[in-house]
């Protein structure tokens, strides 16, 4: 079956870009079908910023991961200073009847400054997270899966690879654009996208609106003490009987926080680390893949 021809985020202009891409080949889709369909939305993406692609060798990987990123890396935070996000920007029509309350929720967020476009980034989270799914396909394969935060895509392409029917949501329309595109070059397919914060209550509403989920991924998520009610909360909330919350986190204070409370209120763990030098830069970092089984209600 072909791939869903993934819509446009606001204000991604195209533009005559033509590039050259190697694509993973699949038995169910045609490497011609599949440039067809990246290359609109390579085009949108050089359109806001130059580009330069990462080959990461990930293991469990049927392929070496080809990941499309900003080539400076600190081109997304210098447009947001440069000229942030106007808050009256209309929301575009999503599926949900909370879905533009969502949007419009992200975006004010992003408009007053709550939120960093860190998520051209390469994040260490990101990439031992999609690593536990490659070494555990079976745990995504045929699920629901929701990714809260999907960033440069990485998580997505994993999960899709594993056989999961996945919503991926970022707080940045252009995270989702950048999601849609490595997933479909490295897994052959697109995930569902949706513009949300869940740290508001719109965007919570629009994730319990598209609930239940067997599976809920989340890399990296944590960084305010604030953010730690609403994901306890709202996990429960998302899950269905016997589904899966796996949290990726670099020991921050506020996870560490997150991860002894989850604990306290009778959450089962079962983690794994990965604590190596990751690409980009080769910084060693130590990672925890938390396996989160909720109690039943």
């Amino acid at each position: 079956m072909m791939p869903p021809h993934p819509p446009n985020p606001p204000d991604l202009p195209d533009s005559s870009i033509s590039p050259t891409l190697h694509v993973a080949s699949a038995p169910s889709v045609s490497s011609v079908v599949v440039l067809r369909l990246l290359a609109p939305l390579r085009r949108r993406m050089a359109a806001r910023y130059p580009l330069r692609d990462l080959t990461l060798p990930l293991p469990g990987a049927a392929h070496p991961y080809v990941i499309a990123l900003p080539a400076d890396p600190d081109a997304p935070l210098d447009r947001y200073a440069a000229a942030p996000p106007k808050s009256s920007t209309p929301s575009p029509p999503l599926i949900t009847p909370s879905g533009a309350d969502a949007a419009a929720a992200a975006r004010q967020a992003v408009a007053a400054g709550r939120h960093m476009p860190y998520w051209g980034l390469l994040w260490p989270s990101g990439l031992a997270l999609a690593e536990a799914l490659l070494a555990d396909p079976v745990a995504a394969r045929a699920h629901r899966a929701l990714e809260l935060g999907c960033g440069l895509g990485v998580t997505a392409a994993a999960a899709l690879a594993c056989g999961a029917h996945l919503i991926a949501a970022d707080t940045f329309a252009e995270a989702l654009l950048f999601t849609r595109h490595n997933a479909l070059r490295n897994a052959c397919a697109v995930p569902l996208t949706r513009l949300l914060d869940w740290r508001t209550e719109a965007g919570r509403d629009a994730c319990r609106a598209a609930a239940p989920f067997g599976l809920l991924l989340a890399a990296d998520v944590l960084y305010e003490q604030d953010d730690l009610a609403p994901l306890l909360a709202l996990a429960p909330a998302l899950l269905a009987p016997g589904g899966r919350f796996w949290l990726a986190e670099p020991g921050r204070r506020v996870s560490r926080a997150f991860v002894a409370a989850a604990q306290a209120a009778g959450w089962r763990d079962d983690p794994s680390v990965y604590e190596r030098a990751w690409p980009p830069d080769g910084d060693s970092v130590r990672v925890v893949v938390h396996r989160f089984a909720l109690p039943a209600v």
